[in-house]
Parts: C-alpha cells; sequence; structure tokens
C-alpha cells in the first residue's frame, strides 16, 4: 500500500453505489415524468430556475426537484471518486468511477444543451443514451464491488 493508501472497504463502497444508484433512478425517473407532463422546458434558465435555491413554484417543482437531485448525485459521486483516488488502492475501481464521473459530466452539460436547444430530438436522444450509460457502469461498479465482497468472504471461509 501506497502513502495514505488503505485497506479496500468493499462492503461500505458496495452501500455508498447502492445509494448512489438509487439517486440516479430517482433523477431517471423524475426526467420521464418531466417529459411525460411536457415539462422539460419549464424552466428555461440553467442551472437554477428563476426561483434560485428558494422553495419553487408549481410551475417549476419537477424540475427544480430534478435538478437539485443531480446536484445531490454530483457531490456524492464526486466525493466517492475523490475518496477512492486520495486513499484507495484499486486500479479498476477507479478507472469504473472515472468512467461514470466523465459520463455525469457530459450527461449534466447534455442537459444544459436540452435547454438552449428547447428539446432537440438529436440532442434529447443522446441525453437519454448518456444516462443510461451512467447508469450502466453504476451497475457494473456494482456488480465488481459484491464479486470482491464474495471473493473475501471465500477466502476468510478458507482460513
Amino acid at each position: 500500500m501506497g502513502i495514505g493508501k488503505t485497506r479496500f472497504p468493499a462492503k461500505k463502497l458496495f452501500i455508498v453505489t447502492m445509494i448512489i444508484i438509487g439517486i440516479t433512478y430517482s433523477v431517471m425517473m423524475l426526467g420521464v415524468y418531466l417529459s411525460s407532463i411536457h415539462q422539460g422546458l419549464s424552466c428555461l434558465t440553467w442551472p437554477l430556475c428563476p426561483n434560485g435555491f428558494d422553495f419553487p413554484p408549481p410551475k417549476y417543482f419537477y424540475e427544480h426537484l430534478h435538478r437539485t437531485l443531480v446536484l445531490v448525485l454530483m457531490i456524492s459521486l464526486f466525493s466517492l471518486a475523490a475518496y477512492s483516488f486520495a486513499k484507495l488502492n484499486n486500479k479498476n475501481f477507479k478507472i469504473k468511477l472515472g468512467l461514470a464521473s466523465a459520463l455525469l459530466v457530459g450527461q449534466v452539460l447534455l442537459g444544459w444543451v436540452m435547454i438552449v436547444t428547447k428539446l432537440q430530438p438529436l440532442v434529447v436522444a443522446s441525453h437519454l443514451a448518456t444516462g443510461i450509460a451512467f447508469f450502466g457502469i453504476l451497475i457494473v461498479t456494482l456488480i465488481s464491488l459484491h464479486h470482491h465482497i464474495q471473493k473475501n468472504n471465500n477466502l476468510q471461509k478458507q482460513n
């Protein structure tokens, strides 16, 4: 282990990753709901709605909630990635979190482009595809953590 590197805490990382997946799924479902009620352009300013950080009026409520959850998601994922790069010595985990972080930044930028282009179909399709790819890499990360936990459990049983 290098300086500042700690043992790989797979169980704790599994729980944190599961929480991030839950937030991601909530953001995705809220985005689908926004689209289905035709409020994808209810809030034309970015990154905040006209109400800023104040409680939004009903007109902006769901879009405001969507953007607030994205902020929580970004803070959660980037904190996990920063911790992993600073404290852990697992290259595969770092690669997955780096890819997830890059996809999330791309996703946020596509969200902005969707507003600017007033829901241009190709941009919307790209936003949805990037969201699915982001969700997918999180699932792959969770599965790899599960395998790591199982491997450690099997090693402990053998000893």
